[in-house]
């Protein structure tokens, strides 16, 4: 699942039984990136990813105008969320975490893109 906050937005990935969330990662960004110090004020909602964490990029004011799609692992364990068939982000089974082509740094968001987990999850047939 895709949940825009109107501030953040989030891929969730649940149990196959349930809706309980086993992993999620942080996509981008509705508003400028606050600094580490503003982000708590954001909670209890999924807070935006702060300053220093993100790309340029990371801010997307319109997603609307954006094409949106899923793609699934072979496995049907993991999955990405595109945007115009580009991949942002994704979620491996197992992991807690996700990974954002938005991020340039570990934190409390996730990790940054990595073109080799992505490739080995999500491998070109």
């Amino acid at each position: 699942m895709l949940e825009d906050t109107g501030v953040a937005a989030y891929l969730y990935l649940s149990s196959p039984d349930s809706d309980a969330i086993v992993a999620d990662a942080w996509v981008y960004n509705r508003i400028e990136a606050p600094t580490i110090d503003t982000v708590k004020d954001y909670r209890p909602d999924p807070p935006p990813a702060a300053e220093g964490y993100t790309t340029a990029d990371a801010y997307l004011s319109h997603p609307a105008a954006h094409a949106w799609s899923f793609e699934w692992a072979p496995d049907g364990q993991s999955v990405a969320i595109c945007a115009d068939g580009v991949a942002l982000a994704f979620v491996r089974a197992g992991q807690r975490t996700g990974f954002s082509r938005y991020l340039v740094r570990s934190g409390p968001w996730g990790e940054p893109w990595s073109d080799e987990v992505y490739e080995a999850t999500f491998p070109r047939s």
